[in-house]
């Protein structure tokens, strides 16, 4: 398990925007409150662990910028 905080203030309906934006980018990710945790499997390729980052990042800035609007 892996987890990161999202700080230092995370926009209201912040994890639910975060679990449905990660759904649409193929990702299964868990937040809680301003907490993700990652889960991946351990059999995870090299690639596969990139793309796994890449897609928290774009989700994570895609949640970041819709509370500022």
């Amino acid at each position: 398990i892996c987890a990161f905080d999202v700080s230092p203030a995370v926009p209201a309906g912040f994890s639910r925007c975060f679990f449905a934006e990660a759904l649409k980018h193929e990702v299964l990710l868990r937040p809680i409150g301003n907490t993700v945790y990652w889960m991946p499997p351990y059999i995870l390729s090299d690639e596969e662990i990139g793309l796994l980052g890449e897609h928290t990042l774009a989700v994570l800035q895609q949640c970041a910028t819709a509370g500022q609007r």
